[in-house]
């Protein structure tokens, strides 16, 4: 019998700590060194968050936030069950941070009503980028923001998105990091930084061992590649041995 309680607490106080885990903001302070990265650029700050899930953007973590150039939404921003009123209130948190918004197509933000989900974007001035770019000012500088369709549920035009991408630092936002791995090196070369989400670090991780590979910088092509754990969740609202964080990155062209 007390065997039973036992493994019944032991059960209740594991998916406890899961929950917590899922619900605990962990914002991520990084430098991402690109050599290719304009010596006479200012030191670029970006806010990347992705996989927002069923979740709402913490104020609290907002408010640790400033001085950035860009707020970045690489994909997953909401889900099937996710009400529209939710996804306004995200945006407008995200927007207090005074600095452009970028967007990109997750699997996940195929499940909603598209019309829709486009409308509200472009009601929150949104930068909804869909296999073409835009241009980020900083400081009369530019920067070439790449924009890839969603690896599984969309439709990656590589040579579209890229078109516009010559002589400027180009940072490609690609929500699967697959969208970039199986591009040609010819292509690849024209991307100096990867901004990708999508895995959750394999959201739960048993001994070490989970689906996909931890979060973090990997190189493709000889390309730094960003892979973020994820802000929120999918199926159930558990994580172990990954978290729940969103990122500043500073890119610099070497250690100062």
């Amino acid at each position: 019998m007390w065997i039973w309680i036992a493994g019944f607490s032991l059960i209740i106080l594991v998916c406890s700590y899961m929950m917590y885990k899922a619900h605990r903001d962990i914002l991520d302070r990084r430098e991402i060194v690109v050599s290719s990265y304009p010596k006479d650029f200012p030191p670029l700050q970006l806010f990347f968050i992705s996989d927002i899930h069923k979740r709402s953007v913490s104020t609290e973590t907002l408010r640790q936030i400033e001085g950035v150039h860009a707020v970045i939404i690489g994909g997953d921003l909401l889900e099937k069950g996710v009400p529209f009123i939710r996804l306004r209130e995200n945006l407008r948190r995200l927007r207090t941070l005074k600095a452009p918004i970028y967007f990109v197509w997750g699997n996940n933000d195929y499940e909603v009503d598209q019309q829709h989900f486009k409308q509200v974007l472009a009601e929150e001035n949104v930068i909804a980028l869909c296999n073409n770019s835009a241009q980020l000012s900083i400081i009369e500088k530019t920067i070439r923001m790449v924009g890839f369709d969603d690896h599984d549920m969309g439709h990656i035009n590589s040579s579209a998105a890229l078109s516009e991408a010559k002589d400027e630092f180009t940072i490609l936002l690609s929500h699967n990091p697959n969208g970039f791995i199986h591009l040609s090196p010819q292509e690849a070369d024209k991307i100096d930084l990867v901004l990708s989400g999508h895995t959750h670090g394999g959201q739960i991780r048993i001994l070490g061992i989970g689906p996909y590979t931890k979060g973090g910088i990997k190189f493709y092509h000889s390309t730094p590649v960003f892979i973020s754990e994820g802000y929120g969740f999918t199926k159930l609202p558990f994580r172990l041995g990954t978290n729940a964080e969103c990122h500043i990155i500073t890119v610099i062209s070497e250690k100062l």
